[in-house]
């Protein structure tokens, strides 16, 4: 074998051997979700280790993917921005199996690629580094370190129940608004947030029972997707809470971000008007935290605003 053609082999083998890597860790996160969810009676032991492994990290993972990679092109004396071209292709091979195999919704492998992408790589020139070097002590001592992190990594990312909150003034009495916050008509026009144009759902309709305590809501969705919802508390003219009893088996939300809790608040004004107040309390699985809580704020708070327009537009047109 020549030199270009062994050159263009390791290149290969390194962009396959990443994505392989990859796809092993999500395999691996899925076995470990499901075991978790299946399993009533785990030992407290077992269900510690599942929490320090069992939602993937979008930081380490396609750090070990760009150290893979960066292993098998130790050799090929490339400049810097061919390790940034070849990396890129790799990362684009990623999200695209996972579409394609994993059924991955397109705004999760959106948002998520950036991180895959500056992460990776991260690992492939802390690669480059270490594998250059000719102190085998050094590329040792590397091995406990990074084991170290990632149990490390896996201590402290614990899950935490975050909280979302918008308000809009509505020139309305709180009467009038109360009556499209317990259930509200069909919104027909199409939404304006780019996320949806791309394959988000977006809020199209809500029905309830009723105005008490047990009525069953139903948050219909593009797509056809429904959100179960159950009335938990209710003053009339002044709140209500509903809690989340299912969750739509979406690829954009499956194992990336559970919903409690909703909730809607009235305040009167002094001059009739009314500001209504929207809130969300949901777990976000997803790593690193700051991150992907950016983007979930920034879609919950689309949410709510979408669905509070359209019961100001209703209110303010039925004065």
């Amino acid at each position: 074998m020549n030199a270009n053609s062994r050159r263009w082999l390791l290149i290969r083998v390194g962009l396959v051997v990443a994505n392989v890597i990859g796809v092993a860790f999500c395999f691996a996160f899925t076995a470990l979700l499901r075991f978790s969810g299946q399993q009533a009676n785990t030992p407290p032991v077992v269900r510690s280790l599942v929490a320090i492994g069992l939602w993937p990290s979008l930081v380490l993972v396609p750090m070990a993917m760009g150290f893979a990679a960066a292993y098998f092109w130790r050799s090929l004396a490339f400049r810097f921005w061919e390790y940034l071209v070849w990396w890129l292709v790799t990362a684009l091979i990623t999200p695209l199996g996972a579409y394609l195999i994993l059924s991955e919704g397109t705004v999760c492998l959106l948002i998520g690629f950036p991180v895959l992408f500056v992460c990776g790589f991260a690992g492939v020139m802390l690669g480059w580094v270490i594998l250059r070097s000719k102190t085998s002590t050094l590329n040792l001592s590397v091995i406990p370190l990074l084991l170290l992190v990632t149990l490390l990594e896996g201590e402290v990312r614990r899950d935490r129940r975050s909280a979302m909150e918008d308000q809009l003034h509505i020139e309305a009495p709180v009467e009038t608004v109360w009556r499209y916050v317990v259930a509200f008509p069909r919104i027909d026009a199409a939404s304006a947030y780019w996320l949806n144009k791309v394959g988000l759902p977006s809020p199209l309709e809500t029905t309830c029972e009723g105005p008490f305590v047990g009525a069953r809501r139903e948050c219909i969705f593009t797509d056809g997707l429904v959100f179960r919802e159950a009335v938990s508390e209710i003053i009339p003219r002044r709140l209500l809470t509903f809690e989340i009893v299912e969750q739509p088996s979406n690829p954009e939300l499956l194992g990336h971000l559970t919903l409690h809790r909703g909730q809607f608040e009235l305040r009167e004004e002094s001059d009739g008007s009314t500001t209504l107040v929207g809130r969300s309390w949901y777990t976000l699985h997803m790593r690193p935290l700051w991150y992907f809580d950016w983007w979930t704020r920034d879609i919950t708070s689309h949410v709510h605003l979408r669905v509070m327009r359209h019961i100001k537009q209703l209110s303010e047109s039925s004065r």
